[in-house]
């Protein structure tokens, strides 16, 4: 029936998402960034350039809405993010932003 369909296919993704966090989990993803004389990044890192760089690194395909950041990212150094799969799945990383 189309609800066994439906619950198979949601079931499928769940099981792809724990396997996904599970790959990237812990994972640093290096970014680089240009800054001014005092150190503060011109703009600043965004979930879009992390999701990028996921997908180049680790060949993860993320939606950058998923990517949960704790506060903008301004400056260099290394800063947790977590993605959040779904409800009670979500992966730990961190973003290590250092001079172009």
């Amino acid at each position: 029936t189309k609800d066994e369909a439906a619950a198979h296919h949601a079931q499928v993704e769940l099981d792809e998402a724990k396997e996904i966090a599970a790959k990237i989990e812990g994972k640093v993803v290096s970014l680089k960034a240009k800054a001014g004389a005092n150190g503060k990044l011109f703009g600043s890192v965004t979930s879009k350039e992390i999701a990028e760089e996921l997908k180049k690194n680790y060949g993860v395909e993320l939606n950058k809405k998923k990517i949960v950041l704790e506060s903008d990212i301004k400056s260099y150094g290394t800063f947790p993010f977590e993605i959040k799969f779904y409800n009670g799945i979500t992966a730990s990383l961190s973003v290590a932003v250092c001079e172009e």
